[in-house]
């Protein structure tokens, strides 16, 4: 119910013509760059990564400098996230904004996408040009950056008919909300089903998230036809919400069920959060039940002597402490019994936690899940210690 009371409470770059930025000689660039990217005080980062969005082309040149001397990833998410945010439509700053969503490295490629997708409606003879672009990545293994190709196919109006139906409750959500945030009318039904998840992954409230994210989306859209809510029922909140987006969309939606985590006696797991190569939930039981995303909606069952195995060599990954210093992509380790909760940083995983992980997607593959085998030892690859 808290949602609800606080919704109360590398291709060719696209080219646009210039809006006009300031004359580069009216500020010092490269001043402002790095203040964006290494001020010890926050504040003074955002400020400057502010003015830096703001300049538009004129800054483009002290950033791609900055990046030359330090490396693409030397660029915080504040500073990508007001440049994509500036809707600037000017031929530099969109090269650079396509240079860093093309480039599987960066950090923060799913937002320069949000940024190009913001632009998609700039010049209607560029549709063709930033459709291609668009569908490049419309099934990317990232939920963010496959969510921000979709946006922007919607804002020009070509979603690709490549595209796969959406398994992530959190990229449905999203797509939603950032059309109706953008003037769009999508299918409201993601962000009706939205408020009624409750759902978690090894403590982590991912369900309450995605609630007050639709709460807040249908709050804003709705806006004086949000309803009054009292608290203390939710599904009679819901339905009260439900009502009011039925009657000014004129869509038939449908009242969702209260999802809640069901008792699996989850005993351990881990997730991995990657901008490379998508994000994966993995957590499991006693009896060797693993289960498979965010949701658990994917099981396999290992064998009962290669469980035994595992368990009996669980202090692999009993880790006591965090694992270098996490930016952008991570391992999170979780034993529930233990009380045991890491984050560990690419190429910082001790030897024998990796060989631990190793032969657990070894036989979740014996166990004919050979995707998700696949999909794992390429997202733990990054994490094995140098």
């Amino acid at each position: 119910m808290l949602f609800l009371l606080l919704a109360v409470a590398a291709a060719p770059a696209i080219a646009f013509w210039p809006e006009g930025g300031q004359d580069p000689n009216q500020a010092d660039w490269t001043k402002h760059v790095r203040k964006a990217c290494e001020s010890r005080r926050y504040g003074i980062r955002l400020a400057a990564a502010k003015r830096v969005a703001g300049g538009g082309d004129a800054a483009i040149g002290a950033i791609t400098a900055y990046t030359k001397d330090k490396g693409q990833n030397a660029i915080p998410s504040s500073l990508v996230d007001k440049i994509a945010d500036a809707k600037k439509h000017q031929p530099k700053v969109t090269a650079l904004l396509t240079t860093w969503a093309n480039d599987q490295t960066f950090y923060w490629r799913s937002a320069a996408m949000r940024g190009l997708a913001l632009r998609a409606g700039a010049a209607a003879n560029e549709h063709d040009a930033w459709a291609k672009l668009f569908g490049r990545y419309t099934n990317d293994p990232a939920w963010l950056m496959r969510t921000h190709a979709r946006f922007g196919a919607e804002l020009i109006g070509r979603s690709d008919a490549k595209q796969q139906p959406e398994f992530d409750p959190r990229a449905r959500v999203r797509l939603a909300r950032m059309l109706l945030d953008n003037g769009h009318l999508p299918a409201l039904q993601p962000l009706i089903d939205g408020l009624a998840d409750e759902r978690t992954f090894l403590g982590i409230p991912w369900g309450a998230r995605l609630g007050q994210e639709s709460s807040q989306a249908l709050n804003r859209w709705l806006a004086a036809d949000f309803p009054k809510l009292t608290g203390g029922d939710t599904l009679k909140s819901i339905a009260a919400i439900l009502a009011a987006a039925k009657k000014k969309s004129g869509q038939s939606l449908s009242m969702p069920k209260l999802l809640k985590d069901a008792d699996h006696g989850i005993t351990g797991g881990f997730e991995i959060a990657s901008c490379k190569f998508g994000d994966q939930f993995v957590q499991w039981s006693a009896d060797g039940t693993i289960r498979f995303g965010i949701d658990g909606s994917r099981t396999a069952k290992l064998p009962a002597d290669k469980w035994q195995k595992l368990l009996q060599q669980q202090s692999a990954i009993a880790l006591e402490a965090n694992a270098g210093v996490v930016i952008c992509d991570k391992l999170q380790m979780v034993l529930v019994d233990e009380k045991i909760r890491v984050d560990i940083a690419p190429k910082s995983l001790p030897e024998p936690a990796a060989d631990w992980l190793k032969r657990l997607a070894l036989w979740v593959e014996e166990a004919d899940e050979t995707a998700i085998a696949a999909n794992l030892r390429r997202g733990l690859g990054q994490f094995e210690g140098q």
